[in-house]
């Protein structure tokens, strides 16, 4: 990973009611989420390879359908459909997951149009009865995702 110098603390900065109170927006920020994990806002996907890779579904091909010319029939699924606002990728089940917000995530996939398009799609579950196919964020993507002022929402 890069030295990133916007990260730096200032020398001498310290302040501590400006600490707590960023403290407290961090707990209110966490609190938020629980309630809208708890309403269903959350699309939860567990890694079975423990690679640090995240695999993001976008496209499936249901009971292997074809059109009439034998070629499947890929129907928008996972990132494309969701209606959840998280998006919680577990890696060690019972031990390590990422919360990322599902806009945050997209917003990652449309800056790195160079590395994720239809080109560059690999498929999930190829011999089963329902094919996948997606991208695969490598360890050092995720968390450039999870940290880069890039991927920021832009405050309207």
């Amino acid at each position: 990973m890069n030295y990133n110098k916007e990260f730096d603390i200032p020398s001498n900065s310290f302040d501590f009611a400006k600490d707590l109170s960023f403290g407290h927006s961090g707990e209110n920020f966490i609190t938020e989420f629980y309630k809208s994990v708890i309403q269903g806002c959350a699309e939860v996907k567990t890694d079975r390879y423990r690679n640090g890779r995240m695999a993001v579904e976008t496209q499936q091909n249901p009971k292997r359908k074809t059109d009439i010319f034998g070629h499947p029939i890929w129907e928008n699924s996972g990132i494309n459909v969701t209606k959840a606002t998280w998006w919680i990728y577990t890696y060690s089940l019972g031990e390590a997951f990422i919360i990322v917000s599902v806009e945050r995530l997209k917003r990652y996939i449309r800056h790195n149009c160079d590395i994720f398009n239809e080109h560059t799609k690999v498929m999930f579950a190829k011999n089963s009865d329902n094919p996948a196919k997606g991208f695969l964020i490598e360890p050092n993507g995720v968390m450039e995702m999870l940290y880069s002022v890039k991927y920021d929402k832009l405050e309207d």
